[in-house]
């Protein structure tokens, strides 16, 4: 059903459109004007890493391909709809860092038709659910790289209210998208921060002060990995023993850690009965990964603290091992240090296999570590924990934001929700 005073609209009705200029790599120069191709777009924008560029000549006679800020731009090949991040049709907004580039092939331009759609308006269009399912059913081509044709892109219905009512919707959702950036920045920050504190903490470049306010000055001492704890194997389960409802027997997976460390709800699944008490683990118990199904190694290796879990026993599958520091050993510092970017490192250089990596763990167990005194142990893995807090606190707001503005977009771009319009939007 249409909303009273909007009415459905093909996409090419509303836009025209100009594609990026074929550039071959024998065009690219180290100065110049740079080129905005695929690979240097991110989910909605453009990124700063690795930029190409071609001469100022060259660049002179290709005024038409120019890019302003906030144009929109759309790829044309990608991958499928489901890889948001690098998907076909994926619409960015171009930064003001990338104002004066060049459009690339495989990109094109979308101009707002004036009168008919806003650019912001657009845009937000262009996001939708319903705009990547419809993506979705166009695409052609093999698993890895598919391929839309702007004609099909230009059949897609959208429903569309006069363009003072755009303006005041574009108005409300740019306030949650501002939300939404500044918390993204101060995560990214948070996480910047974390890993140079983890830099400095957990290698003794910097020390911290003991509870006298004296600072820790005692020498740090190098042990074998496998000498400070005792390792215990996870359960080989059968998927008989799989329940598909919710029991009181809960059981960590692999997908129970989270890329390149720390605990993840979505690896939960159900055994139907108890199993062996050897492969029980309890809250704060130190678990690692020993296989990996990521393509770059994000998982193998990589450890967490089990979170307080609301079930009778839980158990661990055979892709984790379970570590049991020794008493001169903090768990929550060794869990730390098993995510330093050396120590992961070492992790994926012993691990093998194709489709599935397996983890060489009597080659890790032979693994150097520098250890401080249990104290400054503690101290240094309190100073972290912190840290993960205000992340965890950061991560939590973005979802929340990002939860109630796609909640806001369905009912404002759908005109179930009405908004009331300003003298002052025109």
């Amino acid at each position: 059903m249409v909303p009273e005073g909007w009415n459905t609209r093909n996409l090419g009705d509303l836009i025209t459109y100009k594609k990026g200029f074929a550039f071959t790599s024998t065009d690219y120069n180290d100065s110049g004007v740079r080129i905005i191709r695929i690979s240097d777009t991110t989910r909605d924008s453009v990124h700063s890493e690795n930029p190409v560029y071609i001469p100022n000549e060259v660049a002179a006679k290709l005024d038409a391909h120019l890019l302003s800020t906030g144009d929109i731009l759309l790829t044309t090949v990608g991958s499928r709809p489901h890889l948001i991040d690098s998907m076909v049709g994926k619409a960015i907004r171009v930064p003001s860092a990338a104002s004066g580039s060049l459009l690339n092939q495989n990109l094109v331009k979308l101009i707002p038709i004036e009168g008919q759609v806003t650019n912001e308006y657009l845009f937000e269009i262009l996001r939708k659910p319903k705009f990547r399912h419809y993506i979705s059913t166009l695409v052609r081509g093999n698993a890895n790289q598919v391929s839309i044709s702007l004609s099909d892109l230009f059949k897609y219905k959208a429903l569309m209210p006069n363009v003072r009512e755009q303006k005041k919707i574009a108005q409300i959702l740019s306030t949650w998208d501002k939300a939404i950036t500044t918390t993204e920045q101060l995560l990214a920050n948070s996480q910047q921060q974390k890993k140079a504190l983890m830099q400095q903490l957990l290698t003794g470049k910097k020390r911290l002060l003991d509870e006298n306010g004296v600072r820790f000055s005692e020498e740090w001492l190098r042990k074998i990995f496998g000498d400070i704890c005792s390792f215990y194997k996870g359960y080989t389960y059968k998927s008989s023993e799989y329940s598909t409802s919710k029991t009181q027997y809960g059981f960590l997976t692999l997908k129970s850690i989270a890329r390149g460390g720390g605990y993840s709800e979505s690896g939960i699944k159900f055994l139907l009965n108890e199993v062996d008490e050897q492969f029980a683990i309890s809250e704060n118990d130190l678990v690692f990964a020993v296989t990996d199904l990521t393509r770059n190694a994000e998982v193998v290796g990589a450890p967490i603290l089990v979170p307080r879990l609301p079930f009778y026993k839980t158990y661990i599958s055979m892709d984790l091992m379970k570590l049991v520091p020794h008493k001169s050993i903090d768990k929550r510092f060794l869990f730390h240090l098993l995510r330093l970017k050396k120590i992961r490192n070492f992790m994926r250089a012993r691990a093998s296999g194709s489709t599935v990596l397996h983890l060489d763990v009597k080659g890790c167990k032979k693994l150097e570590l520098s250890i401080p005194a249990i104290q400054e142990q503690k101290k240094v893995a309190s100073v972290l924990d912190s840290a993960d807090v205000q992340i965890n606190l950061l991560k939590r707001k973005l979802d929340y934001l990002k939860r109630e503005k796609k909640a806001l977009m369905q009912q404002l771009l759908t005109g179930k929700r009405r908004v009331k319009i300003d003298d002052e939007i025109a």
